[in-house]
């Protein structure tokens, strides 16, 4: 009969312990379920946004220590160096590149004989300009020691000639009138020159010694 008691006692202590801690959980709250819960975004997100700090060197306007937002490429550090300088071979540089944090980017220079062909047509083209320079003071002086060529006792042709000032009298302005009134009707006589505006009986009879048709 005692053992039997002791089994009763036993089994309602057992049902006791089963309903507190059904209690326990039914009266906890939603708030205090969920302050349990690790929340770890808050740290990642910092780590995230943080800048890095890389060194870039070689061609570039302004070589040094940069920071940079994280996420960034190459291109976003050379921007920040100035870009790149004039002697910078673009090329051999992955401007794609992710940076991190301690790296370095290095925009190689051009080699001699690259720089020489990339300047080569700037100076070919100053060269030419030069010669055309040249031709053109050439010309300029051909055709002033021309003038006077027919004091000399040559004859300009009115109708053919292409050089007009070497007559005594006629300048550049005249010279152009004479070959625009040669277009427009043509000389049938030396003294048809006299219809061209700016030449009249005395210049005529300085140039009518040189003139032939």
């Amino acid at each position: 009969m005692m053992e039997r008691g002791l089994r009763g006692k036993v089994a309602a202590l057992g049902a006791a312990v089963v309903l507190c801690a059904g209690g326990s959980l039914l009266g906890s709250s939603p708030q205090d379920t969920a302050a349990v819960v690790p929340v770890p975004a808050a740290g990642i997100s910092a780590v995230q946004t943080r800048g890095v700090k890389v060194y870039v060197s070689g061609a570039v306007a302004k070589p040094g220590l940069y920071e940079i937002p994280a996420g960034s490429r190459a291109t976003a550090a050379i921007a920040a160096a100035g870009g790149m300088t004039l002697e910078a071979n673009p090329d051999k540089v992955n401007l794609a590149k992710l940076l991190k944090d301690g790296m370095q980017v290095n925009v190689p220079r051009l080699s001699a004989r690259q720089l020489r062909e990339q300047t080569a047509p700037v100076n070919a083209g100053a060269a030419a300009e030069a010669a055309g320079a040249n031709t053109l003071v050439s010309v300029k002086t051909a055709a002033e020691s021309g003038r006077g060529t027919a004091k000399a006792g040559g004859k300009v042709h009115l109708n053919t000639a292409a050089e007009l000032t070497a007559l005594p009298g006629v300048g550049d302005i005249t010279a152009q009138r004479i070959l625009e009134y040669r277009a427009a009707h043509g000389f049938t006589s030396i003294e048809d020159v006299m219809k061209v505006k700016g030449i009249g009986k005395a210049k005529f009879s300085k140039m009518q010694p040189y003139l032939e048709l």
